[in-house]
């Protein structure tokens, strides 16, 4: 069977899964808690976050040294499978870390590895870090092209259409968006909406980033709205590990009010 049509039916496969379901994932990245895990050589994804009410979860390679060195345990890999969805974050800077392609390779090997073995649907990549096609061919990875905030200097428009050109999904970060505008969810969400494959949610406040809704602002709020519509998994984005599980759990009913979960 040729990687292309594999790709083919993967996609058909994910766009029916999207289309029969009738109410929004509600997921977590790991962020930061995989770091300090690994850092203390005793990694419990299982036990840290099953205590959220949640049914997925992000898989956060931020840097190429996490994704070569994360290796699931049994425990936690079982729990990841049966979780409704899983979501793998590609290292940040993906392609301007590397020093030449073989090294693009290699990360794309190690991400191929860890997709699989999770049973992942999405594989986030930063839009202006997106390997070439040449390359991600050899992959049976559902890629989904996150936008980016205004800190990385990036021309909006180019980027904007970069996704909407690219045979690639799209990531839509609320937050990164705010950057642009009050109304920059709303054109992303009508120009990209239909290659939406998750969402990064959270709020921006005073341009700091990945702030709880239940603390956004109303402006912000009502910039939120032309997405409450949407039934792509949401993967909440807040500071962790700095909110109790009581925190964490009040924004989750927050957003699942929003979203009508």
């Amino acid at each position: 069977m040729s990687t292309g049509f594999k790709k083919g039916i993967s996609l058909y496969i994910l766009g029916v899964y999207w289309g029969a379901r009738m109410d929004n994932i509600i997921s977590m990245p790991t962020g930061l808690i995989l770091e300090k895990m690994m850092q203390r050589n005793k990694i419990d994804l299982k036990k840290y976050f099953s205590r959220y009410n949640i049914s997925g979860l992000e898989l956060t390679m931020a840097f190429k040294n996490r994704l070569y060195k994360y290796k699931p345990n049994k425990v936690d890999l079982d729990w990841i499978k049966g979780l409704d969805y899983v979501s793998v974050h590609a290292p940040f800077k993906l392609v301007s870390s590397s020093e030449n392609k073989s090294e693009q390779i290699k990360q794309l090997d190690a991400l191929d590895l860890l997709y699989n073995k999770v049973n992942a649907k999405t594989l986030v990549v930063h839009v202006h870090e997106c390997p070439d096609e040449d390359l991600l061919d050899n992959y049976n990875f559902n890629i989904a092209l996150e936008n980016m905030p205004i800190k990385e200097k990036l021309n909006n428009s180019e980027m904007t259409n970069k996704i909407a050109k690219s045979k690639y999904g799209f990531c839509l970060d609320t937050a990164h968006a705010d950057d642009f505008g009050k109304t920059e969810i709303s054109k992303l969400y009508e120009k990209l909406g239909h290659k939406l494959r998750q969402m990064h949610l959270s709020a921006s406040i005073k341009n700091k980033h990945h702030k709880p809704l239940t603390v956004a602002t109303k402006s912000f709020l009502r910039s939120l709205k032309p997405v409450f519509k949407s039934k792509v998994p949401l993967i909440m984005e807040m500071a962790m590990p700095s909110f109790s599980k009581a925190r964490v759990n009040k924004e989750i009913k927050y957003i699942k009010k929003q979203f009508v979960v």
